[in-house]
């Protein structure tokens, strides 16, 4: 380690990538189900020096004893005996963000990369002076590229969502941020970010076809069986104002005879989980009921059943 002179953040990770070898090849560790086995004898052991958990063969925690937590963690004086360097800070900060993160200088080097930056981008080893374009050919005249040199010109923080370069059909958020004569790229898997959007994007063009059916109709009902929203059809069909609906239950807009049916059917879709079908008549502003066939489907949430959603048809 004194061979290796400072040159920043780069060399900061290098002498910790060192000290993580040497501690690894001394501290015996111990595989997460062999823990719940043995936790008396880890626990034990913990006392005396920390003990590495692994999960799929990588260390993912570490058991160690209270008093030794307690002084990892006890607030130090800015330049004490033991205390971080900001640098070691900074390296310990990022080995904890969910982004990866790869820190360049101006010649495009690779200075410093993160662990999720390894993993998402599939980096491979890199030796030093080692420049973006050799780790990542796949940037050489991408926008990935102009964005970042567009950062490092303009002094300009730049963020844009785009197409994974390695991993087909996945889709990132790429930051590049100026650091001086250095700059960050911060790199995050939004796919699934994405394809919510592209099904609520899906979702209200299939509204709107709905709506513009004369003999469909499109109703959302609460956990409670109130009407939550209801499209311009179910107006026209029972005569009655859009905001009028809002907050009725939709089965005091049935006839008394099917009333009952429909409730028990709708218990059953919020109760347990599960599609359902059935047949009804509309009360209207008319002479005659209007005969509809109704598929309703749970309405499922973040914390579980949040209503249900209704497709009239009339018959």
């Amino acid at each position: 380690r004194d061979l290796v002179r400072s040159r920043g953040l780069g060399d900061v990770y290098k002498r910790q990538e060192l000290n993580k070898l040497q501690d690894e090849t001394e501290v015996e560790s111990v595989t997460s189900a062999e823990l719940v086995r043995s936790f008396a004898k880890w626990r034990e052991a913990a006392f005396s020096r920390p003990v590495p958990i692994t999960t799929h063969g990588r260390v993912s925690h570490v058991l160690t004893g209270a008093e030794l937590f307690e002084q990892m963690t006890r607030s130090r004086p800015a330049g004490g005996n033991g205390a971080m360097t900001t640098d070691e800070q900074l390296i310990s900060l990022s080995e904890r963000l969910k982004e990866g993160l790869l820190l360049c200088d101006s010649d495009e080097v690779i200075l410093y990369a993160n662990r999720q930056a390894k993993e998402f981008l599939d980096l491979e080893p890199f030796r030093p002076d080692t420049r973006l374009a050799q780790c990542l050919p796949e940037l050489e005249g991408s926008v990935m590229q102009a964005q970042y040199r567009r950062t490092m010109e303009a002094k300009e923080a730049l963020s844009a969502d785009v197409p994974s370069l390695r991993r087909k059909g996945r889709w990132v958020n790429f930051q590049s941020i100026p650091m001086g004569e250095q700059f960050v790229l911060l790199v995050r898997d939004i796919t699934e970010e994405v394809e919510r959007y592209r099904m609520a994007d899906a979702k209200e063009a299939m509204l709107e076809a709905i709506s513009r059916n004369p003999d469909v109709s499109y109703v959302r009902l609460s956990p409670r069986g109130l009407i939550a929203m209801a499209d311009s059809t179910l107006e026209d069909w029972i005569g009655v104002a859009n905001e009028k609906l809002m907050g009725i239950r939709l089965d005091d807009l049935i006839v008394r005879e099917h009333q009952h049916a429909f409730r028990k059917i709708l218990d059953k879709v919020l109760e347990r989980d599960c599609a359902s079908n059935c047949d009804l008549d509309l009360l209207a502003n008319r002479d005659e009921p209007l005969s509809a066939h109704c598929a309703i489907v749970p309405l499922r949430g973040a914390y579980g059943i949040e209503g249900a959603s209704i497709i009239m048809t009339r018959r």
